[in-house]
């Protein structure tokens, strides 16, 4: 393929100097829309917030296929010590997503310029994957009424996986996100005088523990999930019982059967045990990401497959207990979510992502442009699927 990698790696250098959170992508957009504009390519801006959606057309064909970059960063202080590291204090790239966005716009030159395709490419340059639900409020604000598409496309860099590999599979990838909060209202007194009062964190304790012995009361041990117990907050002094106490959590599972019976069942060892105590509680369960679901990786396996051949393809691997917005839009489309790998020494030190020391390798600029490339080649091209 004819691509300047020097230019898109400074240009991943650039957009590595200027991370933005959450809704915040203005300068991100912006520089994803010049480059659009310099190839030629039309694009709309402000779906979803800071969200840009671009498309190249060719031939006669009724089908469209979407690739998704997200182009958020997080609230770390970098420590790579690299020439181009952030500019804005208290944020960095640490999680790859310059990386992503610089692939994307380097196929989408590609694609308009050199590939003869039958069909339309959507792509998709998305805000706040980290937490914010992006994907979601694209959809919400009329992505695919707006860009109909058939079906959808999104990787991720992984620096534990090898440069050359590449993860694939059929079915779930990755969990659920929910948070819960429980809130426990007792009766407040002197710790003198425990007979007079309701101790919301004796009641908070025996909420925890029958909360962490669902997984092996209430679910079957070959559904894999998580319930964790991350804070509890409560009182003021050594001698005083309060009158509230608040345990947070969250739970991650792969089904929404699992979701469902450990929402219920957090919500009936509350109550119950409250009841018991003669304290109430408030419950509230907020559904975050679903799971990601893979439901269709042919298309996938065979353009990987021509980037790092079929030894570099990996079926066999655990499902990941993290979570991805990329999950909302595969509710809507088929489609399929890969990992590429990106570590250059086997042999080195893993920073994995979210690190204050981790750098996209730009190395994997080459392979993710390869990967998207023959994406497109397979869903629109001669051998385009059935």
């Amino acid at each position: 393929m004819k691509i300047d990698l020097e230019y898109f790696t400074a240009l991943r250098h650039e957009l590595h100097r200027i991370p933005e959170l959450c809704y915040e992508e203005k300068l991100t957009s912006d520089r994803v829309a010049r480059e659009l504009e310099n190839y030629g390519i039309p694009f709309e801006r402000g779906i979803g917030g800071t969200g840009i959606v671009a498309w190249i057309g060719k031939g006669s064909s009724q089908r469209a296929i979407a690739l998704r970059a997200d182009m958020d960063a997080l609230p770390i202080e970098e420590e790579t010590g690299v020439s181009y590291v952030s500019q804005h204090p208290g944020r960095m790239h640490a999680c790859g997503h310059d990386g992503h966005t610089v692939m994307l716009l380097a196929a989408a030159k590609y694609l308009n310029e050199e590939v003869d395709f039958d069909g339309r490419v959507v792509l998709i340059f998305q805000p706040a994957e980290e937490g914010g639900a992006g994907a979601k409020r694209m959809i919400e604000d009329g992505l695919f009424e707006r860009f109909p598409v058939d079906r959808i496309y999104g990787l991720h860099n992984r620096p534990s996986l090898p440069l050359g590999k590449v993860l694939i599979k059929e079915g779930p990838v990755m969990t659920s996100v929910d948070t819960w909060e429980v809130k426990v209202v007792g009766r407040s007194g002197h710790s003198s005088q425990p007979h007079n009062a309701i101790n919301p964190i004796l009641v908070a304790s025996h909420i925890v523990l029958g909360i962490k012995e669902i997984s092996a009361t209430a679910i079957d041990p070959a559904q894999a999930h998580v319930i964790t117990v991350a804070k509890i907050e409560s009182g003021v002094a050594f001698n005083v019982i309060p009158d509230e106490c608040r345990i947070e959590g969250s739970v991650r599972a792969f089904t929404p059967e699992v979701q469902d019976l450990i929402e219920k069942r957090i919500e009936e060892i509350a109550r119950g045990v409250a009841a018991a105590f003669g304290a109430r509680v408030e419950v509230e369960y907020r559904r975050k990401y679903p799971p990601t679901i893979n439901t269709h990786t042919r298309t996938a396996i065979r353009a990987a497959e021509k980037c790092v051949g079929r030894e570099g393809i990996v079926h066999d691997f655990p499902s990941s207990m993290g979570s991805e917005d990329f999950s909302f839009f595969l509710q809507h489309v088929p489609g399929c979510y890969v990992w590429l790998g990106s570590k250059k020494d086997p042999e080195a030190e893993t920073i994995p992502l979210h690190s204050s020391r981790y750098d996209f390798n730009d190395e994997l600029i080459e392979t993710g442009i390869c990967y998207w490339v023959n994406l497109i080649k397979e869903e629109l091209g001669e051998s385009a699927p059935e």
